[in-house]
């Protein structure tokens, strides 16, 4: 039951509970409080380093895209060169073995035809005398 005013025995607990208040606040209170904002600091600070290690991960991602674009571009236009400078000399060779099969095809029929042309008094002479032969035999006698 209380009393007023408060007995000894009551500012004897009171101090007690401040004595010990104190002892425990500096043995134990403190040095655990100390030791979670070490640990709270610790990790920030690794979560801080963690951001900016993400953010200059991105920063490299987003540069080497960008790159990498710059090279596709390039290979692209050197792919686009190379391909236009491909047909220009596919054409120049088409051109070239066009002309020179035509400048063939033209000596050969050239030279059919002289062949011909020294063919003809020959094969007239032969196909006269075969006609003869021929005559001969189916009138039986000789015609000349």
């Amino acid at each position: 039951m209380l009393t007023f005013p408060p007995d000894f025995s009551f500012v004897v607990q009171i101090a007690s509970f401040v004595i010990l208040w104190f002892g425990l606040k500096r043995l134990l209170f403190d040095p655990v409080l100390k030791v979670l904002e070490e640990r709270e600091a610790r990790t920030a600070g690794a979560r801080h380093e963690a951001e900016q290690t993400t953010a200059a991960v991105q920063e490299s991602a987003v540069e080497y895209e960008r790159r990498l674009r710059e090279v596709r571009v390039a290979l692209g236009a050197e792919f686009e060169t190379t391909r236009v400078a491909t047909r220009s000399d596919e054409r120049q060779v088409l051109t070239a073995a066009r002309q020179q099969t035509s400048a063939q095809l033209a000596q050969l029929r050239e030279n059919l035809a002289r062949q011909a042309e020294a063919a003809r008094p020959a094969l007239l002479t032969e196909a006269q005398d075969l006609a003869a032969r021929v005559l001969e035999r189916v009138i039986g006698r000789s015609v000349a």
